[in-house]
Order: C-alpha cells, then structure tokens, then sequence
C-alpha cells in the first residue's frame, strides 16, 4: 500500500486516559482508504526512525514528506514509509548544517530539550562525542545514524485498515435526501442521513460534508466527481 497523505488523528479513549500527549497517524492511500496507526513508538506511527520535528528542512517536497502529526508539545514529520523517513535523516547529517559539526553539537542543535541525547548516542555507538561527522568513515557513520534510530524505537503498534466508500444513489422525500446508499466491496447498504454524515465526517466516504449557516448540514460528491444520482419518493 503507497500512502499519499498523512495527518494527525485523535488519540484513542484509552490511551489519553494513561497519556494525554499521545496522538494516531491517520494515512490516506491513492484512493482515499485510510490506515489508522495507534501504540508503538512515535518514530513507528509517523514513518519517522529518526522522529525528526517539523520543520522546513523535514517537511520539504524534496524530502518526500507527506503529513505532520503530534501533540501539544512536538509536531512530527511524517512519511509514506520507514525507507523515506530514513533517508531524510541521512541527508540531514551530510547536509550543511550537521556535517560540519561534532556529534554533541549535533545533538545540541537535534534535541536541544535533551541534554542527555549525546550520552545515549555515545553509549550505543561507542564514538567519541567530540568527533566531527565529517571525519566519520562510512562504518563509524553507519553507527551513528543507527544509534540516532535506536536510540528513538521502533516499536510497532496497531494499524487499523478503514475502507472508503462511494455514494452510488440518494433517497429524497419532498426534495430532500433522507439516505444514501453506499457502495461497499460486498454488497451496497442505505444509511440515514445523519449515518452518513458521520461517516464523511471520520473520513470513510468519498463526500464533503457541507455546513449550512442555519446549522444543517449535507453531502456533496468531492471535487471534480459525478452527482450523485436520485431516487424520489
């Protein structure tokens, strides 16, 4: 599955009750299916090893990011898969703001809230803190950019598949619609109106819900998509 699109999702019931700063990834494939990534590490819900802030640098077109996600205190990078978000941290570290620099500068400019991000980084990779990058040889680079890895987690947590579906036909009654009818992979269903609308509000169908200035609320078909056909009765 290629994910396109990225964002940040609620977090779930129980998991804010034991950690309020926890937050899913919400990916969006080509055709507009979501996968919902809850648990784990941050580094594993965002496709991020390196869990590497937003920023102009890691959010950038050339960096292939497709989202942000996060809580109240961090805003995460997010990509379409580990291989993308990994290779972002490799360019960061030979680009020209770290190559320059000795491992604990690095640290310093990369977590500047943990102090201690050197330490770890020392004792898992066994190089000398006072090292430049530059003058690492390819092994001793390997080190410290798996140690940067490790040092974040990869823990994976669970993944929930949420299909989306078409609006192939509506109910109307005296002019209004009052269900949809819904196209799903096994057969097609009728919903409510107010179903549907909270369906396209969570993502799961191919409609922007649309809100009135009375307060009431409906479905149109999205951007550049037929209308949605009717059935008067």
């Amino acid at each position: 599955m290629v994910f396109v699109k990225a964002k940040e999702g609620p977090p779930n019931a129980k998991e804010k009750e034991t950690d309020p700063d926890i937050f899913t990834v919400q990916y969006f494939d080509e055709r507009g299916n979501m996968t919902i990534r809850s648990d784990g590490s941050v580094a594993w819900r965002c496709n991020n090893p390196a869990a590497m802030l937003s920023s102009p640098y890691s959010t950038s077109k050339d960096r292939r990011c497709i989202g942000t996600a996060g809580n109240a205190k961090y805003k995460y990078a997010v990509y379409p898969d580990y291989q993308t978000g990994h290779e972002a941290l490799i360019v960061m570290l030979k680009g020209s703001k770290y190559f320059h620099l000795t491992l604990r500068q690095a640290s310093l400019r990369y977590v500047e809230e943990d102090p201690n991000h050197i330490h770890k980084i020392v004792r898992l990779s066994k190089l000398d803190p006072d090292r430049i990058i530059k003058s690492l040889s390819e092994k001793e680079f390997d080190a410290y950019w798996k140690a940067i890895e490790e040092n974040e987690g990869w823990a994976v947590g669970r993944e929930l598949f949420v299909d989306k579906w078409y609006i192939t036909a509506v109910h109307k009654k005296r002019g209004v619609i009052c269900e949809y009818r819904i196209q799903k992979k096994e057969e097609d269903i009728w919903l409510s109106k107010s179903e549907a609308l909270s369906m396209a509000g969570s993502g799961q169908l191919h409609a922007i819900v649309v809100h009135m200035k009375n307060g009431s609320c409906y479905l149109r078909p999205e951007y550049h998509a037929a209308s949605f056909s009717s059935l008067i009765v």
